[in-house]
């Protein structure tokens, strides 16, 4: 889909200046021509990337395909769906983009070949769905599920956010204030100790020395975590060093069962949409995947995938990965020879939604009083390290 600025002139002979989407020149002539108006000049316009106030919000597409679903359950055609929601709907983002679905679907293409043309909105898997509720005549199914996923992709991040911001400002506010005791209280206090003719002790050296090298060497210490961070980023640009460092997430303690969990529980709750729709398994195994950010567990389940489509049983072969957890193993095992995957596969995300609560909230018990912890220790080291001479001194005139 193109986007054009043009000049046309109405039936009342007013001139109007605007913008508009089409497929090309001749299809904004087509559309101009039937609101009644008439293309004097166009201009293609280059498009930027969609910035991050640009991007369409999951609460708008919550909106949307509820929208879709209701009609779509009272028997309202999609054209006709569509076309009340560029005219009703409250985001603006939403009303253009369905505005260009609507042309989109007018030349001739279906409801899920329009969405494919906005991959930075819709990906692969809600594409998928639309198109089997397409083929099935079931639409409302499919948007219903993917109005599940979303609602519960937003609260997968919440907890992501609420597992990382807290004790990522607790550790920055920690060396900040372990910076300034080091780099400007501790000098001037042992500055005085230094100047006496004290035999001084160890714990005192050793501040003084630690405090010299953070002087010293404050921009290393700065700089260490970017460039680390910088590194990290530039190793995973090779498909080969990604998986080995995501497989290294996996084995940090505490964090790397949270990873693990939150990584199964997207697989799972995809799997089971996708198996619902009716795919089957090497196509549901495909689509999962692709929600998986992690590229080691990624990688495992192309294995998988190779080693169900030679006749190994599903459950078997997710647990010859080791990536994921017995629970999930299980889960599997039992959806398949119960025939019910879909329920089991539910519970695992039932579960799990607890799990993964329990487990963030356990890590964020842990880093804060461990936080406070050495906030203590630095502050006893100090008061322990300035006080202790001059202690010793004073006794020694008594």
């Amino acid at each position: 889909m193109r986007h054009y600025r043009y000049k046309a002139i109405n039936e009342n002979g007013v001139y109007v200046n605007a913008k508009m989407s089409a497929e090309n020149p001749s299809d904004l002539t087509t559309i101009l021509h039937q609101g009644g108006m008439e293309l004097i000049s166009f201009k293609e316009e280059k498009q930027k990337a969609a910035g991050f106030f640009d991007r369409v919000k999951p609460r708008d597409l919550i909106a949307m395909f509820v929208h879709l679903e209701q009609l779509e359950k009272a028997g309202v055609s999609i054209v006709d769906s569509i076309n009340d929601l560029k005219e009703t709907a409250e985001s603006v983002r939403i009303k253009n983009l369905m505005r260009e679905i609507y042309e989109s679907i007018k030349n001739g293409n279906l409801f899920s070949e329009s969405l494919a043309k906005h991959p930075d909105v819709f990906n692969n898997t809600y594409i998928g769905l639309i198109a089997m509720g397409e083929k099935t005549g079931n639409l409302s199914n499919s948007f219903a599920s993917i109005i599940e996923d979303i609602k519960w992709n937003m609260d997968i991040k919440r907890k992501t956010k609420k597992a990382t911001t807290g004790p990522a400002f607790g550790l920055f506010l920690m060396f900040v204030v372990m910076g300034i005791m080091t780099s400007v209280v501790v000098p001037k206090v042992t500055g005085f100790l230094t100047m006496q003719d004290i035999a001084l002790p160890i714990i005192t050296i050793a501040l003084i020395k630690f405090s010299d090298f953070v002087q010293g060497n404050w921009y290393l210490i700065i700089f260490s975590g970017p460039a680390f961070w910088m590194s990290v980023k530039l190793l995973s640009r090779s498909p080969e060093m990604a998986v080995r460092i995501d497989d290294f997430k996996l084995k940090i303690p505490i964090i790397g069962p949270i990873i693990s969990k939150i990584e199964s529980a997207k697989f799972c709750q995809f799997f089971a949409m996708t198996f619902k729709s009716g795919l089957g398994v090497l196509e549901c195994l495909e689509s999962s995947s692709n929600v998986i950010k992690n590229k080691a567990i990624k990688k495992s389940i192309v294995v998988v995938k190779q080693q169900v489509s030679d006749g190994q049983s599903l459950s078997k072969s997710i647990s010859l990965t080791g990536y994921f957890p017995n629970l999930v193993v299980r889960m599997f095992k039992i959806g398949e020879e119960s025939g019910n995957m879909e329920s089991a596969l539910n519970n695992i995300k039932y579960f799990y939604d607890r799990e993964i609560n329990d487990s963030i909230d356990k890590l964020v018990g842990m880093i804060q009083p461990t936080i406070t912890m050495v906030m203590g220790g630095m502050i006893g080291w100090i008061t322990i390290a300035v006080f202790g001479p001059i202690y010793g001194t004073f006794s020694k005139l008594n």
